[in-house]
């Protein structure tokens, strides 16, 4: 009788070869174009709480003087004034930290180049001047726009809009818009990278990868808004913005006040002086 333990095993001759497979080439143009696009555009969008700095005014107040500062500047006809301004704004945005005026002088450096570009021809008609006040107020005021991002809370920045009577639909579309774009880049990052890993060879049918990723991406934004139907049924969410505090002004806020009177009054000023 033979015993199972005493007999000797063999191990089959394929098992001792060496792996010799070589996948084709291929290019992931497609893959890394579209990721980096996404990541690009998520990276715009920040809705981080505590981005309010200590001694920050009231959102209201923000996106008030905010404006009023872009409409005076827009309007001077003082280039001395929108030169203070450029100083005042540019002294403003030392104040944040590295990452923060990185941030928004990625977005300001491309609208100056753009109006740079677009004003090249009134520099070789005579009108340099021209090109120099033009991008001057383009800086004022989209790093206004880009400090008012990067020092306010989104959910207070949009709740505040209803101080100046901002139709609730208007802000509701808003909100929700945004932050369906952050959630619904960040699933595509997902997918497109989930596809780079399980690609093996070469893939001759990119276009049915495409339409795979806007496929998923469809069925998932289907599902999340039945989802925030759900919820804002269950949270009696009627589509109304209500502010549940009271406004009591602090001592930055009074501050900002006086800074806005003041050039206001400079703004008056020296208009009159240029006229």
């Amino acid at each position: 009788m033979n015993d199972h333990r005493t007999e000797k095993t063999g191990i089959p001759s394929w098992m001792c070869q060496e792996e010799d497979y070589m996948s084709s080439g291929d290019k992931e143009a497609f893959l890394t174009k579209s990721t980096k696009s996404v990541l690009s555009v998520l990276a715009k969008l920040r809705f981080n709480e505590g981005k309010d700095g200590r001694f920050s005014a009231a959102p209201s107040l923000k996106l008030f003087y905010t404006i009023l500062f872009i409409i005076l500047t827009a309007s001077s006809k003082n280039y001395l004034f929108v030169l203070i301004m450029c100083a005042a704004v540019t002294v403003r945005l030392a104040f944040f930290s590295a990452a923060a005026i990185r941030q928004i002088l990625s977005g300001t450096a491309g609208a100056v180049l753009i109006s740079i570009f677009l004003l090249l021809p009134a520099v070789f008609m005579g009108n340099p001047q021209t090109m120099a006040n033009i991008t001057a107020r383009v800086y004022v005021s989209v790093t206004l726009v880009g400090i008012l991002s990067a020092g306010t809370s989104w959910n207070r920045l949009t709740a505040s809009m209803r101080t100046f009577h901002v139709p609730a639909l208007f802000i509701f579309t808003l909100d929700i818009t945004l932050k369906y774009i952050s959630v619904l880049g960040e699933i595509c990052v997902d997918i497109l990278r989930s596809i780079s890993l399980r690609s093996v060879g070469k893939n001759p049918d990119k276009a049915r990868s495409f339409s795979g990723v806007l496929g998923i991406t469809f069925l998932k934004s289907s599902e999340m808004a039945e989802e925030m139907y759900a919820a804002m049924c269950c949270r009696g969410f009627t589509g109304e913005y209500e502010k549940k505090q009271k406004y009591e002004p602090c001592v930055s806020d009074i501050f900002y006040i006086l800074i806005m009177a003041g050039c206001a009054a400079l703004f008056i000023y020296l208009n009159k002086i240029a006229a």
